[in-house]
């Protein structure tokens, strides 16, 4: 997702401060062989450490060092990295010569400067080529719709394919009419939804005017499903909310969301993810053999089943279950069509006939939503967030539905602590979306500790 700073880059920044701290270790060591420090002088060098990590904090986000890598050439950089460290350590030199001179003579500090550089740089140059040669060879690839034709979009296209360890791929464009440009022509304006629906669309580069009919419908229909926008921007800039600038290598672009982006937060949420996604796989291993167990003596068939859903921006992928209705359930799911008890292009009935006996009870206890710790763990999904709709459902979603695939999908949400299947399929959406408006870390604590007590009481399970 298009962004000024995405989880490697906040990962990174914490490595710095590793690496930093490592440095300070590397030359502490020596120093202590020497017998240059003692436990008299440890506070003063420590001193040195701690000014030179706080100084090295402020400068490397007051200039950005932490932008995203896609945005900012190697040269740029390094050249930033470098301020930041000459920053820290002017900050640190000046105020250990007010306070303690001495320290300066022992030449502690600048071996410390310079293995804190090296190691920094370092670091920087083996991610920046990992990331790039990762790009190049289809990893952590990002799939853009441009909105518009012309000679902004020919600039545009221009860019990427003087970038490709970018990792963009263009999908195709729309504008009123095919405009010579060596992508797919996929329609006007009005094909912009079925467009959507019809491919996984991670970023929309708008570089028609703004003024241009139909332009900004297509852009409010983007922010209704979820969609990040960039505007290429032209001399008459339009105002869009939630919106910042972006230097795409000279191109001035503004991207705005139609959702919170809270980038610390994101990092932290998906370290929460596989700690306890697979701290759960360990712990829960004799719960997963007990049923193990129990389904394969009571039924035939596989003991996990495992069914393709959409998640982020219309990705596929397969979900995993324990095995909790007959072989041949899909089958019967068209002979019981009538029966279905939820609004919307859902199917849910009380009492399945489909379901086993054993399926009746971990389903009660949502025992078989256990092997999605899998999928949480590989990063297909998230702990909490909207439930994976299927393939058949999304097809028939209304725009405004779609926006609850503008984040990853999750085991549990809003949906699951207010009802489950005692809530209707508007309600359901509703909820999903303000899940997306309001989303925060705090949000998802709150949700996963509302999760425990409602799925001990069996409450709206089916």
């Amino acid at each position: 997702m298009l962004r000024d700073r995405g989880i490697i880059e906040n990962i990174s920044e914490l490595v710095d401060i590793v690496l930093i701290a490592l440095a300070f270790s590397l030359v502490i060591e020596i120093y202590q062989i020497k017998n240059v420090v003692t436990n008299n002088s440890w506070p003063g060098y420590f001193a040195i450490f701690l000014i030179y990590l706080v100084a090295w904090i402020i400068a490397s986000n007051a200039l950005k060092v932490y932008q995203s890598r896609r945005f900012m050439s190697a040269r740029r950089e390094l050249s930033q990295i470098l301020k930041a460290h000459f920053f820290s350590f002017a900050v640190s030199m000046t105020t250990i010569y007010l306070h303690s001179p001495y320290l300066l003579r022992t030449r502690f500090f600048f071996y410390f400067g310079a293995f804190a550089v090296g190691l920094t740089i370092g670091m920087h140059i083996v991610t920046r080529l990992a990331l790039q040669a990762g790009r190049k060879l289809g990893r952590n690839t990002r799939y853009v719709l441009i909105l518009g034709a012309g000679s902004a979009a020919e600039l545009y296209l221009q860019k990427l394919k003087d970038n490709p360890q970018l990792g963009y791929r263009v999908i195709g464009y729309i504008a009123p009419a095919k405009n010579g440009l060596e992508i797919p022509y996929l329609g006007d304006y009005s094909n912009l939804e079925s467009i959507i629906r019809m491919n996984i669309v991670d970023l929309t580069v708008v570089t028609a005017l703004i003024t241009e009919k139909g332009v900004q419908e297509s852009i409010e229909i983007l922010d209704v499903m979820g969609k990040t926008v960039a505007v290429l921007l032209d001399d008459i800039v339009t105002k869009v909310s939630r919106s910042r600038p972006m230097d795409f290598g000279g191109l001035s672009m503004v991207v705005y969301d139609s959702h919170p982006r809270r980038p610390w937060h994101e990092v932290a949420k998906r370290g929460m993810d596989v700690i306890l996604s697979g701290a759960g796989l360990i712990v829960l291993t004799p719960v997963f053999a007990l049923v193990a167990i129990a389904i394969k003596l009571t039924s035939k068939g596989p003991i996990i089943f495992a069914q393709e859903r959409v998640g982020l921006n219309g990705r596929a992928f397969n979900i995993y279950k324990f095995r909790s209705m007959v072989v041949n359930a899909e089958e019967l799911k068209e002979r019981l069509a009538h029966l279905n008890e939820m609004s919307g292009p859902v199917f849910k009935i009380t009492n399945d006939p489909r379901v086993t006996a054993v399926g009746r009870f971990i389903r009660k206890t949502s025992i078989d939503e256990l092997p999605q710790l899998y999928n949480v763990f590989r990063g297909d999904m998230s702990l909490v967030g909207p439930r994976p709709p299927l393939l058949s459902e999304v097809n028939l979603y209304d725009s405004k539905h779609r926006k609850r695939l503008a984040v990853k999908p999750g085991i549990t949400c809003i949906w699951q602590i207010s009802g489950r299947n005692e809530v209707d399929f508007d309600q359901w959406m509703e909820m999903d979306a303000e899940y997306v408006e309001r989303w925060t870390l705090w949000l998802d604590l709150g949700i996963l500790a509302r999760t425990v007590p409602v799925v001990l009481g069996r409450k709206g399970a089916s």
